[in-house]
């Protein structure tokens, strides 16, 4: 599947992986809680992947802020049972998550040489636009994409350079002002009442409705042009500068 551009067969640097780290901000002004439970679209996390690793599924990462950094679960953990079942791969692993009987709460059983922690994991609302973005790079070839926490700092600047005096979105110029701190291949996400901005600081800022990614139009092919067009500036600098 291909996410951004096809670029790769115009151009001949060999960028992979490209880099794509995801970050959620909520203003101190808005009710996160209610700006997602006024979507028709709904989403819930735990907050952690997992890969086979020598045999082994363990945990990839941990996403900040998610129920499962909240429980303690940290990076290489290996799992072990869900839900009384045995863990024998990432396939496995991914059923269980999702079966019906574990989609309040999962309980986890980590083995980590002999060492066994038991933890029970309960699904929190997610923003989901942000988990569909994420989603749909994790899909896309040649693409590496974490989901990262805030720093004060970014916060701080986020909170100057993504809106005006008014509270309203720099749509046209976010990117510029949070340039110098965030590493190239940020992508930042911002919900607000009528509109989201995206933005990908150093390169390009997108605004869009929010009616225009929820319910019946929250499409993977919605979410790929969102991508497509945010990230089309940095994907061609990739290939050109690998």
């Amino acid at each position: 599947m291909t996410l951004f551009l096809a670029l790769s067969a115009a151009l001949a640097g060999d960028p992979c992986p490209i880099d794509l780290q995801f970050a959620e901000y909520t203003p101190e002004w808005r009710d996160r809680s209610a700006d997602l439970a006024a979507l028709e679209s709904r989403r819930t996390w735990m907050g952690l992947s997992y890969g086979k690793k020598a045999g082994l599924v363990r945990v990839k990462s941990v996403i900040p802020g998610s129920p499962a950094e909240q429980a303690g679960i940290t990076v290489g953990h290996r799992l072990a049972f869900v839900n009384g079942k045995p863990v024998v791969s990432t396939e496995q692993a991914n059923e269980l998550f999702d079966a019906p009987s574990a989609q309040d709460e999962v309980e986890v059983v980590f083995d980590d040489e002999g060492t066994k922690s038991t933890v029970v994991l309960r699904r929190a609302p997610a923003d989901p636009v942000f988990l569909g973005l994420v989603n749909a790079a994790e899909n896309t070839e040649c693409r590496d994409v974490r989901i990262v926490g805030l720093s004060d700092g970014q916060r701080a600047a986020i909170a100057k350079g993504a809106f005006n005096e008014s509270r309203a979105f720099q749509c046209d110029s976010a990117h510029k002002a949070l340039a110098s701190d965030f590493p190239s291949g940020s992508v930042v996400m911002i919900r607000g009442g009528s509109r989201i901005l995206l933005t990908m600081p150093g390169w390009t800022t997108r605004c869009v409705g929010v009616d225009s990614l929820d319910g019946t139009s929250l499409t993977l092919t919605a979410l790929k042009e969102t991508m497509s067009e945010l990230a089309k500036d940095y994907v061609t600098d990739r290939h050109e500068n690998p």
